[in-house]
């Protein structure tokens, strides 16, 4: 009887660390996106953030997912899905876009990752993981910056409850354009006309 042999299609087995790599890559990009868009909501430098609470602490776990959710959600969208019971004013979370919060701590391990991976040093270990990681870092980091919490004093942040609070301010817009633009009563206000 002769043995047959074992086809070898090419695949070896995962080892531990290709485990970790395959979990840590699609992971972290959560982490880094849930913690930049909620970081300022739950500690801030005033002490009023959720976590600073000391009551926090004993809630429980559908409470806490439920003040998550808001401060997600409502940063992105304006919309809180959760409004009953004591969710420490996160029912009130405003939509806010942040130009200035899209350089942070993950977007600066996003880049440090590819230059990593671009360094042109041949013994580096792990540039291409290192690399596929620090993409998603860099591109939730992003993300996450974008709907950040305005830092105190950031001037460069829109939120939708700054529009809906003050609705003078387009009523204001309209009526210079309507008294100075081209729409204006009074003619053409560059003087530059033709004329009949």
């Amino acid at each position: 009887m002769a043995r047959r042999k074992k086809k070898n299609n090419g695949k070896r087995s995962k080892t531990a660390g290709d485990r970790i790599y395959d979990i840590t890559k699609n992971v972290i990009p959560y982490v880094a996106f849930a913690n930049q868009i909620t970081s300022k909501d739950y500690k801030n430098d005033e002490g009023t953030g959720v976590a600073q609470q000391a009551s926090y602490r004993n809630e429980n776990m559908t409470t806490k997912a439920k003040i998550f959710t808001n401060i997600v959600i409502g940063r992105m969208s304006g919309y809180t899905p959760f409004k009953n019971g004591n969710l420490y004013d996160t029912e009130n979370t405003p939509f806010t876009v942040n130009p200035s919060g899209m350089v942070n701590k993950w977007t600066t391990l996003g880049v440090a990752g590819l230059i990593y991976k671009n360094l042109g040093i041949k013994q580096l270990p792990q540039k291409q993981k290192v690399g596929a990681i620090a993409k998603r870092v860099l591109l939730s980091g992003l993300i996450g910056g974008v709907f950040d919490a305005p830092s105190a004093g950031n001037s460069t942040v829109t939120t939708m409850s700054t529009v809906r609070r003050n609705p003078s301010v387009i009523s204001h817009n309209r009526q210079a354009t309507l008294q100075t633009g081209m729409y204006s009563p009074s003619g053409d206000p560059t003087g530059s006309g033709f004329s009949n």
